[in-house]
């Protein structure tokens, strides 16, 4: 019995496969076509979406790291500053004075360094991601148009 379904799907296969003739044939290569080369213009538009998201990432870096190399030195020198300050006064009212003075500044441009590093994250994020968005609607939109 096994054997007689073996021969009967081989049957189908082979009537199947003689269905097809040469005009047949000539459109499903050319949707094959068609189909691989969509694919590969697909592929190429999305490494350039890569590279372009890739190129505002490290902008946003180079950003992030220059503006923190800034604060850092203005921080250090403001630092020094109060050294002196306090190294200079005369009585230890004037010390407590120009420490309470310095922390105070201190903490404040520190939150408002996290609160500008922050922000930047969050631009450069969205940047970066907006040419990978595109490319992802634009593969939905591609494989709801396969969909019969």
């Amino acid at each position: 019995m096994a054997a007689a379904e073996k021969t009967a799907g081989a049957t189908d296969n082979f009537e199947a496969f003689t269905t097809i003739n040469p005009d047949t044939f000539k459109e499903g290569y050319e949707k094959l076509s068609e189909g691989v080369t969509a694919l590969a213009d697909f592929q190429k538009s999305t490494y350039e979406a890569i590279l372009a998201s890739a190129n505002v990432f490290y902008k946003g870096v180079e950003k992030v790291a220059t503006d923190s190399t800034a604060f850092t030195k203005t921080a250090m020198e403001e630092g020094v500053e109060a050294t002196k300050a306090a190294t200079s006064s005369k009585n230890i009212q004037e010390v407590f004075e120009a420490n309470n003075q310095f922390v105070q500044s201190t903490v404040e441009k520190n939150l408002g360094q996290i609160n500008k590093m922050a922000d930047l994250w969050i631009e450069t994020s969205k940047k970066a991601a907006e040419p990978l968005t595109a490319r992802y609607n634009e593969f939905v939109e591609l494989v709801q148009s396969y969909r019969p």
